[in-house]
């Protein structure tokens, strides 16, 4: 059997909404890799759900997987909600209409693909891989703002 894929994830949003930026820093054996990227306008919840995605998408199915970010939205919205909100045509309990639908319903869909161990770790805690992922999220947000202020 293969060894574990660990992946750690983070997201940023610079005025939250605004300039985003997401990351995951994975690690099996001894191989580690690193992905990042930003997004113009955007929530730092988004941000945290599409560095999950992210992480995911590029993997071999079937892999298992050790996936840990500090955002409970992310955590316990596959731990314990998502399967309750695709039953509920992607509504929370109130009613309304679930925000970044596509991002979970994709969560979901990747989820099914490996053996994904969903896991929340504090964040800010200097776990190494965590610090790392939180450092590359803001570099992202923070050029992709710097960018777009010197553009204007």
């Amino acid at each position: 059997m293969s060894e574990v894929l660990h992946v750690v994830t983070d997201g940023s949003a610079i005025g939250n909404p605004g300039p985003g930026g997401w990351a995951a820093v994975l690690a099996q054996g001894k191989k580690r890799w690193e992905i990042s990227g930003a997004k113009h306008w955007t929530t730092a919840s988004e941000m945290e759900l599409v560095a999950a995605v992210e992480a995911l998408r590029g993997i071999p199915t079937g892999t298992r997987v050790e996936l840990r970010s500090d955002c409970r939205y992310l955590i316990d919205g596959m731990r314990f909600h998502v399967l309750r909100w695709k039953r509920q045509e992607w509504r929370n309990r109130r009613g309304a209409k679930l925000q970044h639908q596509e991002l979970w319903s994709e969560l979901l869909h990747l989820n099914e693909q490996f053996h994904v161990r969903w896991k929340w770790i504090p964040g800010h805690n200097h776990h190494p891989r965590q610090t790392r992922a939180d450092s590359l999220a803001y570099r992202e947000a923070r050029t992709l703002w710097y960018e777009l202020k010197v553009a204007a």
